[in-house]
């Protein structure tokens, strides 16, 4: 008798079907790739206004992650003059891996939009024609004077006025131009790992921990990496868990409930209707 996991391996080892489960037909907002994407890469300097075509590329299965944990200690004793005895330890110990069920390739498509880059002008201006302390302070009001002035040994304006030449610099940024989703400068691809991990029978917590333990085995890894989008990787896999379909409802709750559980977790949650 074939089990979940067994049952998940066959249906989404099709690139086709896995693309299916991750934006199914009609699925307009592509909110499981969204999750995905967040858990890959910092966009707080981007803003995806669409989700496009997802291309599924290479595929394995039941890869193992190794974590190591690594003791590094050092015990050194000095008796003046003549003895000194140095005791140096770096001891690495593998655990039991993390599996990863299917590992998944993905070029996500999007249309976004960036905050622009750059300054448009910056100029600067000599700041030391000031008379009091607080002027001073009106002027370059970032600045900790108090702080700045006991670092310095500086007690008094006159002493602060000729301890050094001050310039006070103004820097315009770019400003962005309205957003045209139509326009091709706006469509960018984006890689993403898929590590995804099938839990039966329907339980919310062994999914996290399945998923929380290839998360901390992974965390060595480099990262997925883009040159066209202006955003950073976080992550070197954006993680996933497969439920069986129909076990939110066997067990009280709705597949909405448990997708907004997990992507809190950065997390996506997933349902797949794996009968034996």
């Amino acid at each position: 008798m074939t089990t979940f996991r067994d049952r998940v391996m066959l249906a989404l080892s099709d690139p086709a079907a896995l693309g299916t489960l991750l934006k199914p037909a009609g699925d307009t907002t592509g909110r499981t790739l969204r999750t995905l994407l967040a858990a890959t890469y910092d966009l707080s300097a981007a803003r995806i206004d669409q989700v496009g075509d997802l291309a599924v590329g290479e595929l394995e299965l039941q890869r193992p992650l190794f974590a190591t944990d690594r003791t590094v200690g050092a015990w050194t004793r000095t008796v003046p003059s003549y003895t000194r005895t140095e005791l140096t330890l770096d001891e690495a110990r593998t655990r039991d891996p993390a599996w990863i069920d299917i590992l998944a390739r993905l070029r996500v498509t999007v249309v976004g939009e960036t905050h622009p880059a750059g300054a448009e002008s910056v100029s600067a201006e000599s700041a030391d024609g000031f008379a009091t302390l607080e002027e001073f302070r009106r002027r370059f009001p970032l600045v900790d004077l108090d702080a700045f002035m006991a670092e310095h040994g500086i007690s008094t304006v006159e002493q602060l006025r000729d301890a050094f030449r001050y310039l006070l610099t103004t820097v315009r940024l770019r400003a962005a131009g309205p957003f045209d989703p139509a326009d091709p400068a706006n469509r960018h691809v984006l890689d993403v790992t898929l590590a995804a991990v099938a839990v039966d029978p329907f339980d919310l917590a062994a999914g996290l921990r399945a998923a929380q333990a290839v998360r901390a085995a992974s965390r060595s890894l480099t990262g997925a990496t883009t040159t066209a989008v202006p955003v950073e990787s976080t992550a070197p896999y954006a993680l996933a868990v497969v439920f069986t379909a129909s076990g939110p409802a066997d067990n009280g709750t709705t597949a909405a409930a448990v997708e907004q559980l997990f992507a809190r977790a950065g997390v996506a949650a997933l349902f797949l209707n794996a009968a034996p």
